[in-house]
């Protein structure tokens, strides 16, 4: 069976009151995802199935949605993300400051030309698939608006957690 990382996007405090993840991963299992567990309390689920990404990534969101959550499911497979850490094009923000470095997940890979050709800002940009890394030297704010200049949503972890659920989902591979 495949592995998958479901990120549910915009998961905090005030969706905490209608979605914990305890209930969360009892619903995917109730759904036929296997092996399910979360990392964290922001929307990270690693799980298992043997029906296709778009597939998996649809009962995910049906799941998200009997909270009365409409919170957009990203999903991403362990040898994706295993690519983006191991490019990992800022070592040293990623060693000293993983919190500022952003990782941000796509559905798939947009024109990214549309967005680093202009990028005259502080931030460091990165492309690694569907995935664009952002090294916020001055903190996460940032006048960069992404999904805006892209034309798309996405969804962001800091490098620390995304490298920590990229570990995580290639052990769960292994097993």
């Amino acid at each position: 069976m495949a592995v998958y990382v479901g990120l549910i996007r915009a998961i905090g405090p005030a969706t905490h009151a209608k979605m914990r993840m305890e209930p969360l991963r009892e619903a995917c299992a109730a759904a036929g995802l296997g092996d399910v567990a979360t990392v964290g309390n922001t929307g990270n689920v690693l799980l298992r199935s043997e029906q296709s990404m778009a597939a998996v990534r649809r009962v995910l969101q049906a799941v998200v949605g009997r909270f009365g959550l409409d919170n957009e499911v990203f999903l991403d497979t362990p040898r994706r993300m295993a690519a983006v850490v191991a490019a990992n094009p800022f070592p040293e923000a990623a060693a000293e400051r993983p919190s500022e470095l952003g990782v941000c997940t796509f559905h798939k890979a947009p024109h990214w030309d549309v967005l680093t050709a202009s990028h005259d800002g502080p931030e460091g940009l990165a492309t690694i698939g569907a995935h664009l890394v952002v090294d916020y030297p001055a903190g996460i704010s940032s006048r960069l608006n992404i999904e805006k200049r892209l034309g798309t949503t996405m969804t962001m972890r800091n490098w620390r957690v995304f490298a920590a659920l990229a570990e995580k989902a290639a052990a769960l591979a292994r097993r």
